[in-house]
């Protein structure tokens, strides 16, 4: 589902370069596949980093691709849940970036990227982490389920993931995860606690997971 919030080159949705992810991406150059790619900020740095030496889009907000195109390959306009992907183990890294919680059946999508991937490629991905302190104190304290306009209730996400359930939906996929961090919300109480803790209870202060899995060769047809 779209986003409506990209309007012009300056709005912040599709403009993200998403620093968190750039660390999780194997030391280049490598063939990249980024889906969800906004205006292309991601693959920038990636290009600029020599991590990438060739970055392919796929967006369905055509403002956003256009921008994009400065940068990349090439870049596919379109719900990738519809896409007809022209890549049979071409990529070495496909990148899925706060696209996970936006699609209707992620699994199909996922069975299609593997085929994206080479053997032994990597798939690197990041969603909301539902578990966040925030969302269950407002559900089993206040009974309220609300969307918002931005973040883990943000209006346009049709899927909710807990760690368990994202390492779940990459394994059925034949990915072998390889490392998951978990990214702590701002504020120095949060993150101190997690501290003092040693992230026994990241799973409720974090917003965000991220996780990296390699494609098992020969596991699909």
């Amino acid at each position: 589902m779209k986003n409506l919030a990209f309007s012009n080159a300056s709005d912040n949705y599709y403009n993200q370069e998403k620093e968190f992810l750039l660390h999780l991406i194997p030391e280049g150059p490598n063939m990249v596949l980024d889906v969800g790619c906004g205006s292309g900020r991601v693959g920038k740095r990636l290009i600029e980093s020599n991590k990438a030496a060739e970055v392919v889009g796929i967006e369905i907000f055509d403002a956003a691709a256009r921008e994009a195109r400065n940068h990349y390959k090439a870049v596919h306009v379109g719900d990738v849940e519809n896409m007809d992907l022209p890549y049979d183990r071409y990529f070495d890294v496909v990148i899925c970036g706060d696209v996970l919680e936006h699609l209707r059946e992620p699994s199909k999508v996922m069975e299609r990227l593997y085929h994206c991937l080479k053997d032994n490629g990597l798939i690197v991905c990041c969603v909301p982490n539902v578990r966040y302190w925030r969302i269950w104190k407002n559900l089993v304290f206040a009974g309220t389920w609300e969307y918002e306009a931005e973040g883990i209730m943000d209006q346009t996400h049709l899927r909710f993931f807990t760690t368990r359930s994202f390492k779940r939906l990459l394994e059925d996929a034949s990915f072998k995860v390889q490392d998951e961090e978990m990214r702590i919300a701002k504020g120095p109480k949060q993150r101190g606690f997690d501290r003092m803790t040693r992230g026994l209870f990241q799973e409720f202060l974090g917003i965000q997971m991220m996780i990296t899995a390699r494609k098992s060769p020969c596991v699909r047809a």
